[in-house]
């Protein structure tokens, strides 16, 4: 099965995600039983549908944990309802992130804004790009025709004295951060959460780094808490000769 396949198969089950989330909503369930029941549920149904088609897979999800066998091939790392607050909240943006790693690297990437169902999709070596129906737009090409930008977008952080804007969605923020929507990202969250929009910044020309601004080059295929900071090496080094460590301008992480 090709990479095109997978993602047609993806994208289906994100739909079914969302239909099922929106009943959910329209039933007034709790938020708790949607993360509880449903999200690893919903991780648990897309690793028996990977199972189907490639022989030796893992899954590593936000809600769920690591399912199969720790030395496998394949290891898919995934949130497939970030930002489900949001959701269920009656506000925007929400995500299905996942994220395909073969020995140890990620080289497949997809994150589907469930709003409207466009998406972002990266293969690693072959770039990174944004479909809008049969539209599809390279993100470093994008980038540069963003007329304006915000300073910096945030993640699970607070920051002080520093303008930031922040979606409480963590694939959808890095995405963003690809297409040019802001400078820098400076973030903390999980690597189910982190590795889908790895890719696709990187693949988009974006680089990241950690509080102490050493290169991050890679997320484990483990359930770790990353902390990082994300954007061009032009906009990385402006940024760090005026911050000297993240953690002088970070009030809360969350």
């Amino acid at each position: 099965m090709t990479v095109e396949d997978i993602e047609k198969m993806m994208l289906k089950h994100a739909r079914k995600v969302v239909k099922e989330a929106a009943r959910l909503r329209e039933k007034e369930m709790s938020y708790r039983v949607l993360v509880k029941e449903y999200k690893p549920m919903w991780e648990r149904e897309l690793y028996s549908l990977l199972r189907g088609v490639l022989e030796n897979v893992a899954l590593l999800g936000r809600d769920s944990g690591f399912i199969g066998e720790r030395e496998a091939e394949w290891v898919c790392m995934c949130d497939l309802f970030d930002g489900s607050l949001n959701f269920m909240s009656g506000l925007r943006y929400y995500a299905y992130s996942a994220a395909l790693a073969k020995n140890g690297e990620i080289v497949y990437a997809l994150v589907v804004d469930l709003d409207d169902m466009t998406y972002y999709r990266a293969e690693k070596g072959k770039g990174a790009h944004y479909v809008v129906g049969k539209r599809v737009e390279e993100l470093k090409k994008a980038a540069l025709k963003v007329p304006a930008s915000f300073q910096i977008i945030a993640t699970n952080v607070a920051l002080k004295n520093v303008h930031s804007v922040e979606f409480r969605c963590t694939a959808l923020e890095l995405c963003a951060l690809a297409k040019g929507a802001a400078e820098i990202g400076i973030g903390s969250t999980w690597t189910p959460e982190l590795a889908a929009g790895f890719l696709i910044a990187r693949e988009s020309g974006l680089n990241f780094v950690d509080w102490e601004f050493r290169p991050i080059e890679s997320v484990p295929i483990e359930y770790e808490k990353v902390r990082y900071v994300c954007g061009t090496p032009k906009a990385l080094k402006e940024f760090h000769s005026r911050v000297g460590s993240i953690s002088d301008i970070v009030v809360e992480v969350y």
